[in-house]
């Protein structure tokens, strides 16, 4: 179900208010859990707002300069740890945020070397 606009809560609030309704008969109609709808009112109730609260994730701490920086440090150590590539970097971030930074990079990394592998 994708979010909706500003545009179809304030209808549906609108709705509400003129009395077309039940708040379970205007959420049926709008296609939303009641609940939903609920939430949609406490809002416009506390602030006057409508529009749906902001989506998405965190920027990624390497990105342009940063990003050409840690680049630098893989080319220059290419059997750095990930720990290690952090505490190059000088970033203070998880060695997931490094790791993700060397994927967007195309990095790939092996466990161990062909000739090195474990014998059974």
């Amino acid at each position: 179900m994708s979010i909706a606009t500003s545009d179809i809560r304030e209808r549906a609030i609108e709705a509400y208010r003129r009395g077309k309704g039940t708040q379970e008969e205007i959420a049926q109609h709008y296609g939303v859990t009641l609940r939903t709808f609920q939430r949609w009112m406490a809002r416009y109730h506390l602030n006057g707002d409508t529009s749906p609260h902001p989506r998405g994730h965190r920027k990624a701490l390497f990105s342009g300069k940063r990003l050409n920086q840690l680049d630098q440090l893989v080319q220059e150590y290419p059997d750095a740890t990930l720990e290690q590539l952090r505490d190059m970097s000088g970033m203070e971030c998880s060695i997931m945020a490094v790791q993700r930074a060397l994927d967007r990079l195309g990095y790939s990394f092996k466990k161990n070397a062909p000739r090195q592998r474990a014998r059974s």
